[in-house]
């Protein structure tokens, strides 16, 4: 897979808005009564009071989705920016050969300070287009099966084959997959990040087994450096 040549994205377009829940102190700190109020949901004089349930019109969602779900995240991925890893730089002259969706956007580069052969790079894609409106649920979470089963898409799409299992983790406070994959001219590693509408694949690709240990050292600072506004 050859890759495209947007540069970061986080000059190119303008963000969603994440929603963060905030607390008021309940110590007696910041409040001069709190020291003596009990916890648990009881009441001050012992008597257990009920918990709240959501207003009518409001759906309550857990906060996370189970193992069999995977929750969408809820945030426009084109405003994703990272670092470029050390000792790279941005490349020139790819393009993305085999788009999985419609590219809206697409970063590509390549170690400098100790240069490899070409095609030995890391990339930032972001597809749009994507529709989960027949599998994601209220609360935006979508079947595992159903991630895995577009996965198992893209890799045929591509001629690829996995060289790993799926693996869940987090990337900038987002619910995102992690897999090994092989095509025929390169091994690499990959990350996505889906959202209702939208995905991120972050990845990076080495043409022989003595070039992936610098390439992967980049593929991380990429991730661990990667947020959305």
């Amino acid at each position: 897979m050859t890759a495209g040549l947007w540069r970061r994205l986080g000059a190119l377009l303008a963000g969603a808005v994440l929603l963060a829940g905030c607390t008021t102190p309940t110590d007696g700190a910041g409040d001069p009564g709190g020291a003596g109020r009990p916890t648990g949901g009881g009441s001050m004089n012992g008597t257990p009071t009920a918990q709240p349930s959501a207003p009518a019109g409001f759906l309550e969602c857990p906060d996370a989705a189970s193992d069999k779900d995977l929750q969408l995240a809820d945030v426009d991925l084109t405003t994703a920016t990272w670092a470029t890893p050390i000792g790279w730089a941005d490349a020139s002259g790819y393009v993305e050969d085999n788009p999985l969706e419609e590219i809206l956007a697409n970063w590509v580069g390549e170690p400098v300070d100790d240069p490899l052969p070409r095609l030995n790079v890391g990339a930032v894609v972001i597809y749009g287009g994507l529709d989960w409106t027949d599998l994601a649920d209220e609360c935006g979470r979508v079947p595992i099966t159903a991630i895995e089963a577009q996965l198992d898409r893209y890799r045929e799409q591509i001629g690829a084959e996995p060289l790993s299992e799926v693996e869940r983790i987090t990337i900038a406070g987002l619910p995102a997959l992690h897999q090994d994959i092989r095509l025929p001219s390169y091994d690499y590693t990959g990350y996505w990040v889906f959202s209702e509408n939208q995905l991120l694949h972050a990845y990076c690709q080495w043409t022989a087994q003595e070039y992936r240990g610098p390439i992967e050292d980049g593929c991380l600072q990429i991730v661990e450096s990667l947020t959305v506004s």
